[in-house]
């Protein structure tokens, strides 16, 4: 893995993030104005937090409008298209990254939300399986418990056992991923054991993998507080405004964190033996723009 690559990656492309960007923020702005604007807010405030007004007050505050409802509906909507749509295109970013494409592919909005929401549900498989295994440990620790001796070394082992199986699913994850994008079928996403087989036998990539994650999210996060800083009394001095720019702020530093990490997971699985024999040059179309 080449952590250099993977940080350039975001910048070489920085139109096109930035185009992405543009489109999440008008679309969240839009409604985000539509929720602020049709509808005084303040009353409401006033009397759910009880400052300056009178505990009956909440009964007489104005019923909400038709459009604030729908602006309301259509940022939640968006928030969680957009959520589909990211995970979506982010493996036809991985695919092209192993095929060496230097330049962030084409948007295919209708391909990339249904992948992407066919990835959100076999990410929902690798969780039910934690939350079975946590709940398995805690009863083997009830049924030991009343030892206290093996109850402390059970709930001991179980701490252990819980750690590893999380890094291991988290790597089988990202196999599964990797191997979405080279065979270009979900369904390799969801061979959860055999992807956590070989996130367990390529372990010392995975932990270079998640020691690079760290390091993003720390370099990005401390670039993002001292922006955050830079532009704060902008941010208060009109609410709109305000709102708009912490969405861009929010979503450059994140989309750049988030593609910088594409890129690992593309050359973590390359290194591990993942290879991309998958291009349909109609559907995967590189777009510097």
């Amino acid at each position: 893995m080449n952590f250099s690559s993977a940080f350039k990656y975001p910048f070489q492309n920085f139109a096109k993030v930035m185009s992405i960007v543009l489109a999440l923020t008008i679309a969240l702005s839009v409604f985000s104005a539509m929720v602020l604007n049709t509808y005084d807010w303040l009353p409401f405030l006033q009397a759910l937090s009880g400052f300056g007004a009178s505990e009956s007050d909440l009964v007489t505050v104005a019923p909400v409008g038709g459009a604030t409802i729908i602006g309301a509906l259509g940022f939640l909507l968006t928030a969680t298209v957009s959520g589909f749509w990211l995970s979506g295109y982010s493996i036809e970013v991985i695919r092209a990254v192993m095929r060496e494409d230097e330049w962030m592919p084409g948007i295919d909005f209708g391909r990339n939300v249904k992948d992407g929401a066919l990835l959100f549900v076999s990410s929902a498989a690798y969780w039910l399986l934690l939350i079975l295994l946590i709940a398995v440990l805690a009863v083997a620790i009830g049924l030991i418990g009343r030892i206290e001796f093996l109850g402390m070394v059970g709930a001991i082992a179980s701490i252990v056992i819980i750690v590893g199986s999380v890094f291991v699913m988290g790597w089988g994850y990202f196999v599964g991923m990797a191997r979405f994008a080279a065979e270009g079928d979900y369904k390799a996403s969801w061979q959860i054991w055999r992807n956590m087989r070989a996130a367990r036998e390529h372990k010392g990539a995975g932990l270079t993998l998640l020691l690079y994650m760290i390091a993003f999210s720390i370099i990005y996060g401390i670039v993002r507080q001292i922006v955050d800083g830079l532009f704060g009394g902008l941010m208060g001095a009109n609410l709109l405004a305000g709102i708009t720019l912490s969405i861009i702020i929010y979503y450059i530093f994140n989309l750049m964190q988030h593609f910088s990490t594409q890129v690992l997971i593309a050359q973590y699985a390359t290194e591990i033996g993942i290879r991309s024999d998958y291009y349909d040059p109609e559907k995967d179309k590189v777009d510097a723009f």
